[in-house]
């Protein structure tokens, strides 16, 4: 391994912020976090459905096979931009080790997944990939800090060698990714053109979500220059941390709940009502995934007939699982109760629901326009409101907020006053607090 490659650092100690330089005695090199992000990266998707993992392929427009060495060379290039003088300045004693030139100026104000984004696009470019192809890619991958470069910045930054450095700092950016390319061997070229929209927030996701696990050091402790010797041997080893971490996160193996087709009747032991009974009768006829809408009044079912639904579609597309958005802490409480076979007027009901309404929610303003006032907020009663009964002649039971025109972010006049969902623009939360 290139001393050099093997001296530029990723993350040090945590009393880094507690004094004047890092810690010359815990420090990680970027090259092994790279190796952690991908490490994680493979793993989370091992324990995705064939579904999720046809669909992360489609992004290359390939199938996984081929797709997976260059998604996990991807993961691995989104701290590229750390091997920078910009960045590596930052810690002037461990620069001297990699023999690297220093610029008389370093700019040190720059953001590093910018430069990932401008390394990377090249990067690919030279190994045959279509130009906008490249670019999204990289722009993606590099986004896993929650900011995108506008085309000005992109450009001024390309010329800052302040920040960038000179041919030896390329060239160590150009080493890292071909070490991470001995270790995938990605093989067959993307001929696919351009990302979607959806294509480009998967794979920022992935990226994201991989950073954040594989820079815990709770599962992912600080290698030394030795480890960069066998980066093979590394990446096995951080597939295995990655899954301890994903076991204590409950991120787990994403199989299917009902592994063979049950009637309604046998998931509840209950006979369907109608309604239930038609959104039997529709499943049969999905070939593929799809919407399904149903309308109807309370009572008729449309819980057991949600989950009936979500079974069956799991079952024969491999969906990965259950997505339940409610508009009121109230309607959780209801889906919860559902969920759990809790019966109605029951004591676990009510023991359930009690122990909901200790929990804190945020409620959301989404505001349709700029405004600056206060805005009258009223708890909404249904057969599941949490908390007790409903006295309109009590003030503790109404409350108003103010929605500033500045930030949009709602604020509480009162501590601890319920709100509810009236008007439309602000999510009910019954016995719910507004945090300022």
């Amino acid at each position: 391994m290139d001393n050099a490659l093997a001296s530029l650092w990723a993350k040090t100690c945590n009393w880094v912020n507690k004094c004047l330089a890092p810690c010359d005695t815990r420090w990680h090199p970027l090259i092994l976090h790279m190796l952690d992000v991908a490490a994680t990266a493979d793993t989370v998707l091992a324990r995705e459905p064939e579904a999720t993992r046809t669909r992360m392929a489609a992004i290359l427009g390939m199938e996984w096979g081929e797709a997976r060495p260059w998604l996990l060379l991807l993961a691995s290039c989104h701290d590229l931009g750390k091997a920078c003088p910009g960045f590596q300045c930052k810690w002037a004693d461990n620069l001297r080790k990699t023999g690297l030139s220093v610029p008389r100026m370093a700019n040190t104000e720059i953001n590093h997944a910018f430069v990932s984004q401008i390394a990377l696009t090249e990067i690919l470019r030279k190994r045959g990939w279509p130009d906008d192809l490249a670019e999204l890619v990289a722009d993606a991958v590099r986004c896993h800090h929650g900011e995108r470069a506008s085309p000005t910045t992109l450009d001024r930054l390309m010329g800052d060698r302040r920040a960038l450095g000179g041919d030896d700092w390329s060239d160590a950016r150009k080493g890292l990714a071909e070490a991470m390319s001995k270790v995938f061997d990605p093989v067959k070229v993307p001929d696919k053109q351009t990302l979607t929209g959806p294509d480009f927030m998967l794979l920022s996701g992935l990226t994201s979500f991989s950073d954040w696990i594989g820079s815990n050091e709770d599962w992912f402790s600080f290698g030394t220059p030795e480890h960069c010797e066998d980066l093979s041997r590394w990446f096995q080893k951080r597939r295995f941390d990655a899954g301890l971490a994903l076991d204590t996160i409950g991120w787990l193996p994403r199989s299917p709940l009902s592994q063979a087709p049950d009637s309604f009747q046998e998931v509840f032991g209950l006979t369907p009502r109608p309604l239930q009974q038609a959104v039997v009768d529709s499943l049969t006829d999905l070939k593929r995934p799809s919407i399904l809408l149903v309308e109807a009044p309370m009572g008729e079912g449309k819980t057991e007939a949600a989950f009936f639904a979500h079974l069956e579609l799991q079952r024969r597309f491999g969906h990965r699982g259950l997505y339940v958005a409610l508009p009121t802490k109230s309607a959780i409480a209801g889906m919860c109760c559902a969920a759990l076979g809790l019966r109605r007027g029951s004591d676990k009901e009510r023991e359930f629901l009690y122990s909901f309404s200790l929990v804190r929610m945020t409620a959301i303003a989404i505001l349709r326009k700029r405004v600056n006032k206060e805005l009258p907020v009223r708890r909404l009663q249904d057969y599941h409101t949490v908390g007790g009964g409903y006295d309109p002649n009590n003030p503790g039971e109404r409350g108003y907020i103010t929605v500033s025109a500045g930030d949009g972010k709602p604020r509480s006049k009162k501590r601890a006053v319920p709100c509810g969902s009236h008007p439309p623009s602000i999510l009910d939360g019954c016995s719910l607090w507004h945090s300022p």
